[in-house]
């Protein structure tokens, strides 16, 4: 006499519990799906024209450090003595005109921050920093 059942294993599945899972699944997805699509409020900046004048890019400011404190605004070169009043004398019209910043892949760290520093107390208040491939050729010239 056997109490309890027959002892064979029973090799039905029990849907019931996987049925409650899916639903709880299908409830969460239903509530937070149009949480999600809500989104944020962005201001985008207007898109840029593809065709640029040319005085836009001959606007440009580009500061460039080289070997051996070589300084360079665009392409004139000049000593680091006279590179804050050049500075001024451009940056005199438009204060927050945006100035580029490139140095030479040898120069420390110290000497850079000094220049950007005396750049930033002789007028230039935006400064971009250029970042180059490591991989390319140096454009500053040695």
């Amino acid at each position: 006499m056997q109490v309890g059942g027959s002892g064979n294993v029973k090799s039905d599945i029990n849907v019931t519990p996987l049925v409650d899972v899916v639903l709880v699944l299908l409830i969460i997805f239903m509530v937070l799906t149009p949480v999600v699509q809500m989104g944020y409020l962005v201001k985008v900046p207007p898109k840029a024209p593809a065709n640029l004048p040319p005085s836009a890019v001959q606007d440009q400011i580009v500061l460039r450090l080289g070997q051996n404190n070589r300084v360079l605004i665009n392409k004139e070169e000049m000593g680091i003595d006279q590179f804050p009043n050049r500075i001024r004398e451009i940056m005199r019209g438009n204060p927050a005109k945006m100035v580029f910043f490139s140095g030479a892949r040898d120069v420390d760290y110290d000497s850079t921050l000094k220049f950007l520093d005396l750049a930033r107390q002789s007028g230039a208040k935006n400064i971009g920093i250029i970042v180059e491939d490591p991989t390319a050729s140096a454009t500053i010239p040695q």
